[in-house]
Parts: C-alpha cells; structure tokens; sequence
C-alpha cells in the first residue's frame, strides 16, 4: 500500500475514533442530565403530595411517583455501569423491589425474598421489565396481607435466549372476579410485555397466593 494511502487511511481511522468518543461522550452526559432531570421531578412531586387529602387520589398519585422511581433507578444504574446502553438487570430489579416495598403502605411486615441471577440487557429491555415488577408488586400488595407472608421474586435464564421473571406471593390471592384486563396496574404491565416480546401470566400459587411469571427474550 502506497504511503499517502496508508496515510490517509489512518488519519480517517483516527478521525470516526474521536468521532465515536464524542458521541459517547455526549450520550454519558445526555443520561447524566436525565438522570438528574428525573430525581428532581421526584423531589418535586413528593413535596406536593403531602397536601394531597384524597385517598384515591392519593393512590394513583403515589403509583406515578413509583413509575418515575423505576426510571431514575434505571437510568443511575446505566450512569454507574460505565455503558452507554446497558444494566445488570438483576442489580436493578433487585433494588427497584425493595424501593417499592419500602414506600408501601401494605408492605409492612411483608418479607420480600429476592433471588436474580447475573444478566446484562439493554435499556430499552430493563425500563419496561422494571415497570412490569413495579406493577406487579404494587398489586400483590395493594391486597391486604395476614402476618407472617412474603412476597418472592426470581429472575432466572431458562435457556440460552430466553429469561423468567417470577413474582409470587403467600398473601390471600387476587379477590374473587378480579379481572387483569380491567385493572390498569395490569393492563400496563402486560402492555410493556407486549412491547418487547414477553409473555405475561397470572395465576394462584401453590402456597394460596399468586404468582406471576414473565418470560422474555434475553
């Protein structure tokens, strides 16, 4: 190869090098504000909800706050990962679940039993599994629970392109005509499944509660 050839090449070689490390560069700092855009929303809306009176209202304000919540958690875990684009899932569900716990009411005395295996995904795959857990907790405990119950919640491979996200529960079981395609908790869970390819199933478990399992690409 000629020598101004050669030349050239690498002078381009270097150009789309620090090109890309701009890019990246940028990108961290699009996330970084994000990130921080999202904990002062937070702070925000958990300042005024202290003046609201409503219990319904209430509710439905707390279970929006939650949603932001799984997004901050998110977006700090991709800040504190050092990649552009992806998660340990297993790290983030774990502490998206116990930061939903601990900001419910009906949590209390609920021991919540987490067990997730090591597994990198992207952003686009840990927002929505993120918020299909948060829905998915909020519910089983929206449902008044007797002493002693716990809430269990595995994430596991099932084969080399598959994945399960399990969330089961002792507590009474979902009412009596409860139905998943008229509560928005679920219906909003089992939408994001859809989003990404997953499949979202509900049912008793063998211990009388319930249990949920999602299974997606991975």
């Amino acid at each position: 190869m000629d020598r101004p050839v050669r030349e050239a090449l690498e002078d381009e070689t270097q150009r789309l090098r620090q090109a890309l490390q701009e890019k990246e560069a940028a990108l961290r700092e699009l996330q970084h504000r994000a990130k921080n855009s999202l904990q002062l929303v937070i702070s925000l809306l958990k300042l005024q909800s202290a003046r609201i009176r409503d219990a319904e209202a209430r509710q439905a304000y707390d279970q929006t706050l939650q949603r932001i919540e799984a997004l901050a958690i998110a977006y700090r875990h991709l800040h504190e990962s050092n990649s552009e684009t992806e998660v340990e899932l297993g790290r983030y569900l774990e502490e998206l679940a116990t930061t939903t716990c601990a900001s419910l009411a009906g949590a209390a005395g609920v021991e919540t039993r987490i067990q997730t295996e090591s597994m990198t995904v992207g952003l686009s795959l840990a927002v929505p599994l993120g918020l299909i857990l948060n829905e998915i907790v909020t519910t089983a405990l929206r449902h008044a629970y007797p002493h002693d119950r716990w809430i269990r919640i595995d994430l596991r491979r099932t084969d080399a392109a598959t994945a399960e996200l399990l969330v089961a529960d002792n507590g009474r079981g979902l009412p009596a005509g409860f139905d998943a395609e008229a509560d928005a908790a679920m219906m909003l869970a089992d939408a994001l499944a859809g989003q990404i390819g997953a499949t979202l199933a509900a049912g008793p478990s063998g211990t009388g509660g319930t249990e949920v399992r999602v299974t997606f690409p991975a």
